[in-house]
């Protein structure tokens, strides 16, 4: 079950080890990928990163990243080690360090791709993927993602938004809709509260991050993508009036006691509360991403209750509906000095291909689907509609330009720090809107001098 932003326990961190070599033959063109199956062997060891290495928690994950791949390239031995504790980037880094490393590394984001890319550890994996025709098969958004100083560095592991999930129980017996702008949230948050429910049951107990969700939410609500998009490409500070109305807005809104029931609550609500406040009623709306749809079903269950989603509310004039802020959940690449580039290869490349395999292991919530075209044949039988429905509106929305932008996955690292850091001092009032808007300002500047802003994708959702 996927608890967390961005975290998947059977993919966090999957890497292939293999050896170095100062210029090894089949990495100087990066175009040495024999095209027929029998022609790929050879040894790869896998490192990847497990919340337990129980003896069910490594089958699944064989079952689904491993048999596969060994299926369709049988000359390929895959020696596979699990880890845990969350410790396996820093041992992919210390073997890079030490001219060893992994046939592939992954990263948390697009950020953090670009210092592997700038020490050189990253392969130029456009002639792959011009080969293989993955710029029509993986969203223009995020294969723009993985293009870092002009080269397609980097593949997108997946793909998340942020929406407004409600109980669609409690909606239906009050006769409630999803917020379509400020007036009507307002006045549902207000009949909410006048009966006794919480209007959103965000909280950050479990995760002191799922703060970070709430200002990509309002950012995108107030100064709107268009806004985002010129304050990442430098033309506009995020000191400007609209990013200062967001996150005041956004305290304004904890002082209402919409969220949680006030900042107190929110801090103090564990997660398992907080998916049975909202499955059982006490709470009606629910701001968070794609990696939720696991804990939802296992509560609204128990409850006999059903839940829905809708996309964020515009909340500012000017702002436009229907809009998706995308993130791409993490990235792989394949090490310049590999020694086995053909398996590492034909490993992306049966990780883009293999579409069943990948709804399949949706449905059972061990994943979330790459960020690739598809289409509802391509989705075998069992995997929940809404599921499917919601990664197709966030498609659509892609080939529209319709999209919006979240800070863990457009902001460079030190701004993203800075956020996480103190966006909760906003909630309790110890820190101004427009002081926090000036600290994030700072800390995006230093990353931009760094070279470390992600490349930015368009967006057409101008209001």
């Amino acid at each position: 079950m996927v608890t967390r932003r961005r975290t998947l326990a059977v993919v966090a961190a999957l890497t292939l080890l293999g050896g170095c070599a100062a210029e090894p033959p089949a990495v100087k063109n990066n175009t040495v990928v024999p095209t027929a199956a029998a022609e790929i062997g050879g040894k790869v060891t896998m490192w990847y990163d497990l919340d337990s290495n129980d003896e069910k928690s490594v089958k699944e994950f064989e079952k689904w990243y491993i048999e596969p791949y060994r299926k369709k390239y049988p000359k390929v031995t895959v020696d596979a080690v699990p880890s845990t504790g969350g410790t396996l980037g820093q041992k992919v880094k210390t073997a890079l360090a030490a001219g060893r490393g992994p046939d592939f590394i992954e990263t948390p984001g697009s950020s953090t791709a670009i210092p592997y890319a700038e020490a050189g550890y990253l392969a130029d994996l456009g002639p792959l993927a011009e080969k293989e025709g993955w710029k029509e098969r993986i969203l223009p958004w995020a294969y723009d993602m993985g293009v870092i100083d002009g080269k397609f560095l980097a593949v997108p592991l997946y793909y998340e938004t942020l929406v407004v999930y409600y109980n669609k129980t409690l909606f239906a017996q009050n006769g409630w809709s999803p917020p379509t702008d400020r007036a009507s949230l307002e006045k549902l948050a207000g009949e909410m509260q006048a009966k006794g429910i919480v209007p959103f049951v965000n909280a950050n107990a479990t995760y002191q991050g799922a703060t970070d969700w709430l200002v990509s939410s309002f950012m995108n609500g107030v100064a709107g993508p268009a806004k985002i998009n010129q304050a990442l490409t430098g033309k506009l500070p995020l000191t400007d009036q609209s990013f200062v109305d967001s996150i005041q807005l956004l305290a304004d809104y904890f002082g209402k006691g919409y969220f949680a029931g006030g900042a107190k609550q929110y801090f103090s609500l564990q997660d398992p509360q907080k998916y049975a406040m909202f499955a059982e009623g006490k709470a009606g709306m629910y701001i968070s991403g794609s990696w939720e749809f696991a804990a939802l079903d296992k509560y609204f269950k128990e409850a006999g209750s059903e839940w829905a989603e809708a996309p964020l509310p515009p909340l500012a004039p000017g702002v436009p509906s229907e809009i998706y802020p995308l993130s791409v959940g993490g990235t792989m690449s394949i090490n310049a000095a590999s020694k086995n580039l053909p398996a590492a290869a034909a490993y992306l490349s049966w990780m883009l291909s293999d579409v069943t395999t990948m709804w399949q292991a949706t449905s059972l919530g061990l994943r979330v689907p790459l960020p690739i075209t598809f289409t509802q044949a391509d989705v075998p039988p069992g995997v929940d509609q809404r599921v499917v429905d919601h990664y197709q509106k966030i498609n659509d929305a892609s080939e529209k330009g319709a999209v919006g932008y979240t800070t863990w996955t457009s902001f460079g690292g030190k701004a993203e720090q800075f956020i996480l850091e103190n966006i909760d001092k906003v909630v309790n009032g110890d820190l101004s809107a427009a002081q926090f808007c000036a600290g994030l300002d700072k800390a995006f500047k230093t990353d931009a001098a760094a070279g470390l802003i992600p490349p930015v994708y368009s967006t057409s959702a101008t209001g």
